[in-house]
């Protein structure tokens, strides 16, 4: 039995839940999806709703405990809205160009914002749940999620990513949630406000 079975059995077992930084699951590289099984299909639906029950436009596989490379996204953030409802299996981004630095948050740093430096625009490759191959570019919104997404399924963080004067202003907060992982305890700050970013 290999560490992806045994985490397909406790998915099986139990409601999926969001993991929070500095858990070691969001570091890991996530395996690529050879077959789209039974118990994926069935946590789809949870991440969705761990997704919209923290306010979030997009999610990534290890932030549900799901260690493959998947993803879904809202844009829109409205559970009302399914048809805006994707599901990417494999994401890879095969081009990138221009510059944007935009705001964004994360499911799991929950109360951190910061302006991040990302490509204005990708090119990206992916598969749905039928297995049928994708290609699209986008701008704005989509590109910032595809690049948040792909980090989180890639083992990287938004933290990473983040200026030394940021990370600087970010550390209580960052202190008070590596308490809250070594207590094995909920955050105890919450989301204070919606932010347009990869939630994720």
């Amino acid at each position: 039995m290999t560490h992806h079975d045994s985490a397909y059995i406790l998915m099986d077992a139990m409601k999926l839940r969001l993991v929070y930084y500095p858990d070691p699951i969001l570091r890991k590289p996530s395996a690529p999806i050879k077959e789209v099984t039974k118990e994926l299909r069935e946590a789809i639906p949870q991440m969705f709703d761990l997704m919209y029950g923290h306010r979030g436009i997009g999610l990534a596989g290890p932030q549900a405990g799901v260690p493959q490379r998947v993803v879904v996204a809202n844009i829109f953030g409205d559970p009302k809205k399914k048809e805006e409802e994707k599901v990417f299996i494999n994401p890879e981004i095969l081009d990138r160009g221009g510059v944007m630095a935009e705001e964004e948050g994360c499911l799991s740093l929950p109360g951190l914002s910061a302006k991040i430096r990302r490509s204005a625009w990708v090119k990206v490759k992916y598969r749905d749940l039928d297995g049928q191959a994708w290609e699209l570019q986008c701008e704005g919104l989509w590109a910032k999620l595809f690049q948040h997404e792909v980090d989180h399924i890639d083992g990287l963080l938004m933290v990473d990513k983040m200026t030394a004067a940021d990370l600087k202003q970010w550390r209580p907060l960052l202190q008070e949630l590596e308490e809250d992982h070594a207590a094995k305890r909920e955050p105890a700050r919450k989301r204070t406000r919606r932010v347009e970013a990869a939630e994720l």
